[in-house]
């Protein structure tokens, strides 16, 4: 479960310490840390076996299994159908019965990518500017945008996490460290096209006035997201919009889908209200107070008297939270139909984990484990490596709850999506975690069981069908990528990162038929930004500069007239008036890569240079607050989105 040792960036043996060990079997409950506790024997609580394969406990004993609907099993455990079924074993008088899951052997994979190639346009969904909406990217703006992206081409739009963040501290946005993987981001609705504003006067009275639509100019004038004002303005008139929807009668078809909904997503939609309100409560009177585990200690747990007391108390504002998230899923269910209709798929993205300070580390603290935070090991770019203050997931309770949080995690986020990324996935196999209070220098990597949760990540794949990309930059396990290839998963392919030992660019026909193909990550500068040497510190980047443009003249992506003045350029320090050149024979050499699916950014269309993120900076950079250069109305007839989308049209 904990591996005895791992091998550094350098290639150096690092044992685990003793102290490291004992500390993450605590973390996971384990009675004082103690190894033997850990390996204690008991029976399976689920079988996960691949279709077409008998469960072992099943051999050589006599069986029942209950499928998933609920009937009865008549047949040969070899046909057993896929899904999520109950297995009950008898030896004698000893009875046996375990959860038992059949998966299949592989991802599901579209059509049109299993013919061709999907290009997907990339976008944070925040960062969209347009003339209608109040100061943020919007679900109505999603709408617009993945209708721009299809009439370039565009398979699918790529958007980073959608998950909850802290409406009560909109200022921490980075989407991934989300409060919910569960629940969306309520920022992203559109207000505007909330029923209950044209159905009331005074509303409406408010939302016209000089004095608020001179506030939405102001938002929608800036060149970052103003969050706390965003969050103000938006959650000031959906509360008034609360008020009028409270107002309906019972029998109003809106409030029956708002049943439904909070019926649907039951016990955690609740939680996630509670949290809500609760965080709301404590940081009004007190600016520093974070999340739960700044709150006293009677409000630490979701089942206990003081929670339940609160709520009642303050059902109104619990329903609020819940009546956000019904405009919020009613949006992007919208927004995805429409885009289906266009022939875009939306290409959702799942973080690794969730703050452990937020709502889903609350709500569930079995699984979800706060004494311990995910994290990287010491490598050249972080000498003392990486504390991402995310949770990680119990691999001991994810097997006793027979993988259902695990489960219902998948499903919310391919709900709605028909390509999924998953965010660091080779946290499937194995994760670093580092114990509460220590340096990641003194983390460890921690086991899962790989097999079976890409096993249900292919059942909940072909279920909902959704394709996978899985995130596996980085140092990664032996075999790894092999296995994920074995599962038609597909590799994140980083042209910045794909490269020899020698530094060169690899050409386009080595990049593997199953992959996400694209220039970089939100974590990376976008092209015209490395190519200008925005964030260049203490890099080679005119020798780095110079083996691009070798590469992309080797693989007939540019002339040779176009590379000598690429050539000139980047002797001359790199300027933007190359931009345009470059990131048009850049996209012709991800156009000629065997890839799948290719990943265009639209910051790299429009030449864009500022980065999304710059990881390690917090004040220094405006992280997760920059917008798009142009009007979401304008993209269109600037003309470089058609041009680039014209570049990957299968001839």
């Amino acid at each position: 479960m904990i591996e005895p040792y791992y091998y550094d960036y350098w290639g150096k043996r690092v044992e685990t310490p003793e102290s490291t060990r004992r500390a993450l079997l605590a973390a996971m409950g384990y009675e004082n840390g103690r190894a033997d506790d850990a390996h204690a024997r008991h029976d399976s609580p689920v079988e996960v076996v691949r279709f077409g394969d008998a469960p072992p406990p099943a051999r050589d004993a006599a069986w029942e299994v209950e499928l998933e609907g609920g009937a009865p099993f008549h047949g040969r455990l070899e046909q057993l159908p896929l899904g999520y079924h109950r297995l009950t074993t008898r030896r004698g008088r000893r009875e046996a019965r375990c959860a038992l899951i059949v998966v299949p052997a592989a991802c599901y994979v579209p059509r049109a990518m299993r013919s061709g190639r999907v290009w997907a346009l990339a976008t944070q969904l925040y960062a969209l500017r347009s003339k209608r909406n109040w100061g943020i990217g919007d679900f109505t703006d999603l709408v617009n945008f993945a209708e721009l992206a299809g009439r370039a081409g565009a398979g699918a739009v790529a958007l980073n996490p959608l998950h909850e963040l802290h409406p009560s501290n909109p200022r921490s946005a980075s989407p991934y460290s989300p409060s919910s993987r569960f629940f969306l981001n309520v920022l992203a609705i559109d207000v505007g096209e909330v029923a209950e504003i044209e159905d009331s006067p005074e509303v409406r009275a408010v939302t016209s006035s000089r004095a608020f639509t001179s506030d939405l100019r102001a938002l929608r004038a800036a060149p970052l997201v103003d969050y706390a004002q965003v969050a103000r303005v938006k959650l000031g008139i959906l509360e008034r919009a609360y008020t009028v929807f409270r107002a309906k009668p019972s029998g109003d078809l809106r409030r029956r889908a708002f049943r439904q909904f909070v019926r649907d997503r039951g016990i955690a939609l609740e939680r996630l209200a509670v949290y809500e309100t609760l965080a709301e409560f404590f940081r009004e009177r007190d600016s520093h107070c974070y999340g739960w585990r700044d709150w006293p200690s009677a409000y630490g747990s979701p089942s206990s008297p003081a929670v339940a007391s609160f709520a009642q108390e303050r059902r109104e504002r619990v329903g609020f939270y819940c009546y956000l998230q019904f405009l919020a899923h009613r949006q992007l269910a919208a927004a995805a139909r429409a885009s289906r209709r266009q022939g875009v798929a939306l290409y959702c993205d799942l973080s690794v984990g969730v703050e452990r300070n937020g709502a889903d580390a609350w709500s569930d603290q079995e699984t979800i484990l706060t004494d311990a935070s995910l994290g990287a090991p010491p490598d050249p770019l972080n000498a003392r490596g990486q504390n991402w203050g995310l949770a990680p997931l119990s691999p001991r309770t994810l097997r006793e709850r027979a993988y259902e949080p695990f489960v219902s995690l998948l499903r919310a986020n391919m709900r709605y999506a028909g390509i999924l990324r998953i965010d660091h996935v080779m946290a499937l196999r194995r994760a670093f975690w580092i114990p509460r209070d220590a340096t990641a220098a003194e983390g460890a990597y921690v086991r899962y069981p790989f097999d079976e949760m890409l096993g249900i990540v292919a059942l909940e794949s072909l279920r909902n069908r959704c394709a996978v990309v899985g995130e596996d930059l980085g140092t990664l396990p032996e075999g790894f990528r092999e296995r994920m290839s074995a599962a038609r998963a597909l590799s994140s392919r980083i042209f910045y990162f794909e490269r020899d030992a020698r530094g060169t660019f690899l050409p386009p026909a080595a990049y593997p038929r199953l992959a996400a193909a694209s220039i970089g990550t939100h974590d990376l500068p976008t092209l015209a930004g490395w190519w200008t040497g925005d964030r260049s510190e203490n890099e080679d980047r005119i020798a780095d500069r110079l083996r691009l443009v070798d590469a992309l003249e080797a693989a007939d992506a540019i002339d040779a007239a176009g590379a000598a003045r690429l050539r000139d350029d980047a002797l001359r320090g790199g300027t933007l008036a190359a931009a345009a050149e470059l990131v048009t024979a850049v996209h012709r050499f991800l156009a000629a890569t065997p890839s799948m699916l290719a990943v265009v950014a639209i910051e790299d269309v429009l030449r864009e240079t500022g980065a999304v993120n710059v990881p390690g900076t917090f004040d220094e950079h405006p992280n997760w607050q920059r917008k798009r250069s142009l009007l979401l109305e304008d993209i269109e007839d600037d003309g470089r989105l058609l041009q680039t989308g014209k570049l990957f049209v299968t001839k």
